[in-house]
């Protein structure tokens, strides 16, 4: 082959064909390292998310008996509680004692709101009735 029809071919359509499909082989890479790179950041950010996210949201709490449910709502509705948690240790007889976790348990006046409401809603004695500050 002549100097000649090594030009003319280096020039044909053919060979600009394959040279842009190889610029746009590059551009290609490109977006693929774009795109791996995205998918990385979300995996990051769910990852940190399900390690790191908001505490509160995260955790799960059983759900209670109904009893716990209406004396939960009963109590949230008196004045300082704030959010409360109960949980009933019940024998044959019924309720033997009631666990309370709440945010304003550390008022006496609450304290001895949520005894007294406890002991009316469940009909046992004041004494039974333990009261714990939640946690922040």
């Amino acid at each position: 082959m002549s100097p000649k029809n090594m030009a003319v071919k280096r020039n044909s359509p053919d060979d600009r064909r394959e040279r842009a499909a190889k610029r746009g082989d590059a551009g290609g890479r490109i977006r693929d390292v774009l795109l791996l790179s995205a998918l990385a950041l979300l995996l990051l950010f769910a990852v940190w998310q399900i390690f790191y996210g908001d505490k509160e949201e995260s955790q799960t709490y059983a759900v209670g008996s109904e009893s716990e449910q209406r004396l939960c709502a009963l109590l949230s509705e008196i004045d300082g509680v704030g959010e409360v948690r109960v949980m009933i240790c019940e024998d044959e007889n019924g309720a033997e004692s009631v666990v309370v976790v709440c945010e304003g348990a550390n008022d006496l006046r609450v304290n001895m709101d949520i005894r007294e409401a406890v002991s009316a809603a469940l009909g046992t004695d004041e004494k039974s009735v333990k009261i714990y500050l939640m946690k922040e």
